[in-house]
Parts: C-alpha cells; sequence; structure tokens
C-alpha cells in the first residue's frame, strides 16, 4: 500500500490563519508526522512537500502547484491521497471533503473520520461533498482533512500544542490503517524498545546478540579482524534489517541492495559542501571501482565532463553513485538498463524509478539532481534538463553531503556521512601504471566487455 500526504498550502499561500497560527505550518508538521507511523505499520508514503514551499515551486501559481500535487501522487502510483488542512469561518470541530458520493473515497472518509473526532474531541461535522482540484483531478480515492477551526479560540489552544498534533497525525494513521484492514501498532512501544537486540552475524552463523548496536559492531569487527570470519553483519531482531556490514575486502558503509547505516561512532559533526571544485582524479575513481566490480561500465569520465560545468565536486558524485549501486552491481529495485545511477524515483516497495536513454545521460540527471538540491542557480545554458524530480526538490536545501539525511533518502541517518567515507576511500587511491599505460588497459578492458556483450547476444 502506499499512500500520498499532502500537507495544504505553503510558500507564498499560508492558508488560513489565526490566533497566531499559520495553516501551512500546521498542516505540514501533521504530515510529517504521519509519514513514520504509516511507514512503520508497513505503508509507503510520499509528501507533496517537506518544507515551506509550494509543491512544483510555483509560487503565485495556485492552480499549477495544486496540480503539482497530484503529480506527484500520480507519478508515486498511490492508493489513497490524503490532503490535510485545517478550516476557518468560525465554527468548530471536523469534517473532511471528498469529490462524490458512493465511491471509495467516501468509505475512506467514513473510516478515518471518527478517529479524527475522537481524538480532537470536537464536533463531527461528517463527510461533505465539495469541487476540489487535488479531489477531482486524482485518479485515485482522495480525501481532504479539515482539522479544527483556526479562528476559533478553543481548537486554535488544542491545535498549538506539538502533542495533540501528534495525536492528531496518530489518528490519521490509525484510520488509513483500518481502511487499508491494517491493525494498527505504534511506533513507540515500551515492549519493542526493551526487546531490541542487535545479532552479530559471522559467515552466516549468529555467534551473540547484543542490547547496543555500536558494541554490537565493535565486537563483530573484532572477529572479522582476527581472522575468525571472513565477513559479519549485526542485524536487528526485530525486524530483520542488516545494520552493519564488513568485511575485509569491501567497505562496511556501501550499500549492496541491503540496507546499511553509519554506527553512531563513526558520525561526526562535519559538512562537506556538495559545490565546489574537484581535484580527485578520473583514474583514482576508476581503479578504486574496478577493484570491486571488473566489469563496471566506464561512466566516470561524464561525471567529470558534467560535474565541472554544474560546479559539483563530481568525486563525491561518483562516491554516491557507488553507494546507491553498490558499485554498479546493483541488487535493488533499480536494474542496470535504466541507466539510473542515484535511485532517481526509487522510492521503495518495488518502485524502480527514473528511465534514462543512455549512460551519459544517467549521470547527468544524477548531477542534475543534486544540483537541485545544492543551489538556487538556474542549469548552465545549453544543459537539457534530463532529471525528472529536479522541480520536486526545495532548491538551496542541501548545501552540503551531510544534509541529504532525510532528503536523499530517507530515514537516511549517515547517509551523507557514508559518501564521504567512500569518497575518502577514493582520494587515498595511488594510481599504478603499467608497461602499457592505464589508457591502454582501460580500451583493452572496454574491448573485452564489448566482445562478451557480443557472444551473450548469439
Amino acid at each position: 500500500m502506499k499512500v500520498c500526504i499532502d500537507p495544504g498550502h505553503g510558500g507564498n499561500d499560508p492558508g488560513t490563519e489565526g490566533n497566531g497560527l499559520h495553516e501551512k505550518d500546521l498542516t505540514l508538521d501533521i504530515s510529517l508526522k504521519l509519514k513514520p507511523l504509516l511507514e512503520y505499520n508497513g505503508i509507503n508514503a510520499v509528501l507533496t512537500r517537506e518544507g515551506d514551499y509550494s509543491p512544483g515551486h510555483l509560487e503565485g501559481d495556485h492552480k499549477g502547484e495544486l496540480r503539482a500535487r497530484v503529480d506527484i501522487a500520480e507519478k508515486s502510483k498511490v492508493n489513497l491521497f490524503i490532503s490535510i488542512h485545517v478550516n476557518a469561518g468560525g465554527g468548530t470541530g471536523e469534517e473532511i471533503l471528498i469529490i462524490a458520493k458512493g465511491a471509495r473515497a467516501e468509505t475512506a472518509a467514513n473510516t478515518v473520520l471518527p478517529y479524527l473526532v475522537q481524538v480532537g474531541g470536537w464536533a463531527n461535522r461528517g463527510v461533505k461533498v465539495q469541487n476540489v482540484l487535488v479531489l477531482r483531478e486524482t485518479s485515485m480515492p482522495a480525501i481532504l482533512t479539515e482539522n479544527g477551526f483556526i479562528d476559533n479560540s478553543t481548537d486554535a489552544m488544542k491545535l498549538k500544542d506539538p502533542n495533540f498534533r501528534y495525536a492528531l497525525a496518530r489518528a490519521h494513521a490509525q484510520g488509513i490503517c483500518d481502511y487499508f484492514g491494517i491493525q494498527y501498532k505504534d511506533m513507540m512501544s515500551p515492549t519493542l524498545k526493551q526487546d531490541v537486540m542487535y545479532r552479530i552475524i559471522i559467515d552466516g552463523k549468529q555467534v551473540m546478540a547484543l542490547s547496543s548496536q555500536e558494541n554490537a559492531i565493535v565486537e563483530m569487527k573484532k572477529l572479522v579482524d582476527n581472522g575468525q570470519a571472513s565477513k559479519g553483519i549485526v542485524q536487528r531482531n526485530t525486524d530483520g534489517v542488516n545494520i552493519f556490514e564488513y568485511s575485509k575486502s569491501q567497505d562496511s558503509s556501501i550499500n549492496s541492495g541491503s540496507q546499511s547505516e553509519t554506527p553512531k561512532s563513526q558520525l561526526e559533526d562535519r559538512q562537506t559542501p556538495i559545490m565546489g571544485n574537484e581535484t580527485i582524479t578520473v583514474e583514482q575513481c576508476q581503479q578504486f571501482l574496478l577493484r570491486y566490480n571488473s566489469n563496471a561500465p566506464g561512466i566516470i569520465p561524464f561525471y567529470k565532463k558534467y560535474g565541472e560545468l554544474l560546479g559539483i565536486r563530481w568525486g563525491l558524485a561518483v562516491a554516491q553513485m557507488i553507494k546507491e549501486t553498490g558499485y554498479l552491481k546493483f541488487g535493488g529495485d533499480v536494474v542496470p538498463e535504466q541507466n539510473n545511477f542515484a535511485g532517481i524515483g526509487a522510492v521503495g516497495g518495488g518502485e524502480q524509478g527514473a528511465v534514462f536513454s543512455s549512460p551519459e545521460e544517467g549521470v547527468l540527471a544524477h548531477l542534475e539532481h543534486l544540483f537541485a538540491y545544492a543551489s538556487l542557480d538556474r542549469l548552465p545554458v545549453g544543459v537539457t534538463k534530463l532529471d525528472p524530480r529536479f522541480e520536486l526538490v526545495k532548491r538551496g536545501s542541501c548545501l552540503n553531503w551531510e544534509d541529504l539525511n532525510g532528503h536523499w533518502a530517507v530515514p537516511g541517518n549517515g547517509y551523507g556521512e557514508d559518501i564521504v567515507y567512500i569518497y575518502g576511500k577514493m582520494v587515498s587511491e595511488v594510481v599504478t601504471t603499467t608497461p602499457f599505460g592505464n589508457k591502454a588497459i582501460g580500451l583493452l578492458r572496454q574491448l573485452l566487455i564489448a566482445i562478451r556483450e557480443l557472444f551473450s547476444e548469439k
């Protein structure tokens, strides 16, 4: 199941206002609290905005930004669209809007509404039909919740309380789970917190389990470094997620298709700019990559070419590509034929994301996506915009690689730090020379790949 959460208004459009509150701030806060609650219950969730801006960054274009919200839901192929708002006009209580009676949207609204009424302790204003663009233009069931009245002092007092806004988000999650036939589970279960253990698995066999993630990582690395195992994994028992993987021949911080997180001991308060001049060489990057994947395609020169054009530290973008694709071995939802080296649009749940017509276009799209995060400037003249999610990014919101945590990857703990770590390993590469020269070796390697592909087609 997948849900699109639409925080009403945003950017230049504050929505309703009253009692010192702005609707756009309240709806965003409730939505940001709702998303992890749904995901904890196995429901994928996408947001139409994650900050104080209008979707599509179409400030001042009311109809355009409403259509941008619809486009996000349609492209994400969600099963339910829920737009979150706060009412005004002298009333009080809770109501839900739909486009028409007798369809699945009415079922969803009637399922969600009682949870919201109960948590708010306010009047039930019912399910109402209203001709709203985001309800009319969406192809999936769509509902719009009106959570109290911002100009009612009693309702506003509740909405000012962040704990009440969390309770509202939880009520939305309960209603959505009920609609999908899912038994709702609270995230912050004391029993769950007490039972979390971190299994130490070496060469496929569990040898112990510790309550501390950091201690488990330290003990596992000792076993591998002492020669008692070739590979170790720290795995969380509650959900089977591999928290950390380590071997003598492969970096633990690199994603190879399963989730990994950098341990807290490696996370430092550092800032590594996305934009800037690059000092690493193509040869260093290629040598590092080929050590782990001798069949890796020769795309790194494209990173240098377009990275310098856009002013991006392209060596770090190469490190991100390595993390996203597992040394270009892929293994996750994205497949090599997509030429998608940054997981653009691959939001999980089997969603494969964007497809590009060539490796060169895939590299440019990757760098454009970084450019959108790190710069407010227009793309240079002559550069074709290939990134399909360029307009969905809040421009200039992530100036540093570490800022991508929770933005490029969600939850993304240590995501940017992992990229910087991989980059550091590449920088330390001492390029080896051969009697034939590295260029000749590279050409020979490409020839061998071409021969192998030729025979594989026959």
